[in-house]
Formats: structure tokens, sequence, C-alpha cells
């Protein structure tokens, strides 16, 4: 059973890496050699070269092509990363305060214009506008994001790494597929406008004709515009797949941990409690210790009470003292 669950579990990322790499490379490589051949003179020309030339020249040309293609599947499997905080939004200083800054007062005058009801799983809520993303596809993984934080109390940077090993295999399989979805079409609208830029740029350098270097240039923009707008839609799936994962498993990993699933308010003081353990390291008995109210102190006793005879005050022994007095006088005396 285990090896077979290993088994699926490694052709469904060959399939990822096939949708996700493979596919988007090979066909921006069969665009790109169409370009090329367009160049030096026209596409029937390039086949008729191809036809006859010689099988040393063919298999030189199709090592090659195989040889960019790999290149080009290595690298954007590699950057799909890098690619997805770049349509995040997750710029650098520089970027965050030039175009970063234009694109979240853009979005934040969008969240106030816009409906809750039909926003909520697209941006933050309107009262954090600090977390607005000067990006769509930003903000709707944001909202995904702030979801257990706000429901719970979870901070999803901290417990998401400990939650994914006790997810499902099936769970993870949907999750990876819509993952996957994102980062294919953002590499398409990668590789889209490469092709778009690059090949209009070679078409112009080499003096093509006008309609052949309009249709690279808007087309390949066209499409990567297409690409992304895919790669939203996805994003917002896969946000609700990540919503349901904490609405579903988050109780797997308390049962893990060894600690009790409270419900409500003492829920979300656990949840507290153990994402200031993990990022701060403060103990979570050290915390519930703090959050305790102090206890009241003792109430003085009663001198009216059944233990005032075992407190007597000073004037009750300077009275004692007179009386025994008194009576070794009498006794003295009377001797």
């Amino acid at each position: 059973m285990f090896s077979a669950t290993l088994g699926e579990i490694a052709a469904v990322a060959g399939r990822r890496s096939v949708r996700g790499a493979l596919l988007p490379s090979l066909v921006f490589c069969c665009l790109a050699a169409l370009v090329l051949a367009s160049g030096r003179g026209s596409a029937h020309g390039a086949l008729q070269a191809w036809r006859h030339g010689s099988w040393e020249s063919k298999v030189l040309v199709v090592a090659g092509f195989v040889l960019a293609l790999v290149c080009v599947a290595t690298a954007l499997g590699s950057a799909q990363t890098s690619l997805l905080r770049l349509a995040a939004g997750q710029w650098g200083p520089l970027g965050k305060r030039t175009l970063g800054r234009l694109g979240r007062g853009h979005h934040r005058r969008l969240v106030r214009r816009s409906d809750d009801a039909g926003a909520h799983d697209r941006y933050p809520p309107r009262t954090r506008p600090d977390d607005i993303m000067p990006t769509r596809l930003g903000n709707a993984l944001k909202a995904a994001e702030l979801y257990p934080r706000l429901r719970y109390g979870i901070d999803a940077a901290l417990v998401w790494p400990r939650l994914h090993p006790l997810l499902p295999d099936t769970f993870l399989i949907m999750l990876g597929a819509a993952r996957t979805g994102v980062t294919a079409l953002l590499g398409s609208a990668f590789l889209s406008g490469v092709l778009a830029v690059g090949g209009g740029g070679y078409l112009w350098a080499v003096h093509a004709s006008t309609p052949l270097f309009l249709l690279c240039l808007w087309g390949g923009g066209l499409v990567a515009w297409i690409c992304y707008r895919g790669a939203l839609l996805r994003a917002v799936t896969y946000g609700q797949h990540l919503r349901v994962a904490f609405d579903l498993y988050r109780g797997h990993l308390l049962e893990a941990l060894g600690r009790p699933v409270g419900d409500g308010d003492d829920e979300r003081a656990q949840w507290e409690r153990l994402c200031l353990f993990w990022h701060r390291g403060v103990l979570p008995h050290h915390v519930a210790t703090a959050d305790r109210p102090a206890p009241a102190p003792a109430p003085a006793p009663d001198p009216g009470g059944a233990g005032a005879g075992f407190s007597p005050s000073l004037s009750h022994l300077a009275a004692a003292l007179l009386g025994a007095a008194g009576i070794v006088g009498a006794l003295t005396g009377g001797g």
C-alpha cells in the first residue's frame, strides 16, 4: 500500500512537471523557431530547406531544439516560485516605493467601492488596508493567508509547514493541482511576454514585414494577458483550498501536538499561544500563567472570631501582668 501511494504521488508530480513547465516551454520553443524561420525568409522556405538538407544538419537542428527545450523547461521550473512572488507584488524596496505604491492605492480605492460579499475571496478586509497588495493576484493570495488569522487566530506562515504533512493524500492532490494551474499559467504568461518582446525585436532588427512584426508583438502580449487572467482565477480557487485546509484539518495538528481541541475563544487563545511559541520561543504554559489573573489576597483575621484568643493584644498582656503582681503583693503582705 505504501509503495502504491508513493507511485501515485510520483506520477502526479510527473504530471505537474509536464503541465507546469514542459508544455509551456515546448509551445514557446516551437513559436520561437517559427519566428526565427519567418525572419530569415518564410516558413515555406524553411520547410523546403529542411526537406532537402542532409541528415547531419537535421540531427544538429533536432539536438539544438531539444537542448533549448530542456534549458527553457528547467529554467521555468526553477523560477516558478519567483514568478509567483513577482506576480503577487512582492517586489524590492524600489518597486514598493514606486509601482507598488501606485498599485496599492488603486486597489484600496477598489476595495472601498466594492461589495464585501463579492470581494472577500479576492481582497483582504476593508479593516486591514495595510495588507492590500499592488496586484490582483497578490490580493487574492493575501486574502487566503489572512483567513485563518481572522477566523481562528492562526498565523498561516507558522502553522502551514506543520499542517501540510498531516493533510490527506486526496486533498494534497487537489491542492497541488490548483497551485500547478497558477504556476503553469504564470509561466505561460511570462514566456509569451518574452516571445512578444524578443521576437518583435528580432523581426524589427531583420527588417521583417510590418504585419508579421505586429502579429508577434501584439499577439504575444494578448496571450500573456489571457494567461495572467486565467492565473488569477486559479489563484482564487487555490485560496479556497487553503481555507478549507484550515477549516477541516487544523484539529489534526492539535491532536498531533497532544493538545486538547478547544472551541471558540479557547481555541483562539490556544493557537495564539502556539504561534507565539513557534515565533519567539515563549512556552505556552508561561503565556497561560501570564494570562491568568493574580489570586486575591487572603482576608485579614477577624478579632472577634474563634481564633481571636490566640493573638492577644498588648493591653490584655499588661492587664494580666498587673493582676498577677497584685496577687503576689497581697500574698506577701498577708505573710
